[in-house]
């Protein structure tokens, strides 16, 4: 009876199950699909919160029917609701109504990015010391941890600008360049950075390799990649966690 319960919720055609009933032990048919309607209105509710950039730019109406036909084939997984959406941005790349706004699932992974950045672990910053005590082949081969909040998102539309023009008071004109989009919560708010691609590259790179290999790879697709720059740029951001340095 659980299960069909559970299942009725999202499926308006499928019928009260049985054994629903009301304080008198009347069957509860009108009773449960109030409930079936609140779930759904929550859910959309939920997802709107998430992704409010992709309401904006669809509007609400039409938000609303995409989430209905969303929620109901994606049931949570989680009873926290700030879990809740993580597949939305795959589900735009097959929802038909809206295939031609091809830059739509990429804004979603934008939005989808600055939720898990905002739950992000806190970290606190390194100090500069650090940093500055490194020379040589230490430097080549030390260890940079990110801060957990950081993420890197490309993406053959200009993601960056439209998220920016829907969602703040800067109205700058939307190019047509492909753009990356950095996301981190260095504090208590969410940064968005729209970086080069050897700064988006060596910030990926940091992830899993030694400063040197992330260096060479950044120079490898911007040859005049400024390591000095974007390393201090990452600490005084405070987005440096801390500085390993290899065991000799």
């Amino acid at each position: 009876m659980q299960s069909e319960f559970a299942k009725g919720l999202l499926d308006p055609n499928l019928p009260t199950p049985e054994g629903v009933v009301g304080p008198g032990g009347r069957p509860a048919g009108k009773r449960y699909d109030v409930y079936r309607n609140n779930v759904v209105v929550s859910l959309t509710e939920a997802l709107a919160s998430a992704y409010p950039v992709i309401q904006t730019i669809v509007g609400k109406e039409f938000f609303t029917a995409m989430a209905g036909v969303f929620v109901r084939k994606h049931p949570p997984e989680s009873p926290l609701m700030i879990y809740y959406g993580g597949d939305f941005p795959k589900f735009l790349t097959k929802f038909q109504p809206a295939i031609h706004l091809g830059y739509l699932p990429d804004v979603a992974r934008v939005e989808l990015a600055r939720c898990q950045a905002y739950h992000a672990t806190d970290a606190s910053p390194c100090a500069p010391e650090k940093l500055a005590n490194l020379n040589g082949n230490k430097l080549y081969d030390a260890r940079i941890v990110l801060h957990p909040s950081i993420d890197i998102v490309r993406s053959r539309y200009p993601v960056f600008s439209i998220w920016r023009y829907n969602s703040t008071n800067d109205k700058s004109p939307i190019g047509e360049a492909r753009e990356i989009t950095m996301i981190s919560r260095p504090a208590s708010e969410v940064v968005m950075q729209n970086p080069t691609a050897g700064a988006a590259t060596f910030v990926e790179s940091l992830m899993t390799d030694p400063l040197g290999v992330a260096t060479d790879k950044a120079k490898g697709v911007q040859p005049d990649f400024d390591l000095a720059g974007n390393l201090t740029a990452l600490l005084s951001a405070g987005l440096i966690a801390d500085i390993q340095q290899r065991e000799m």
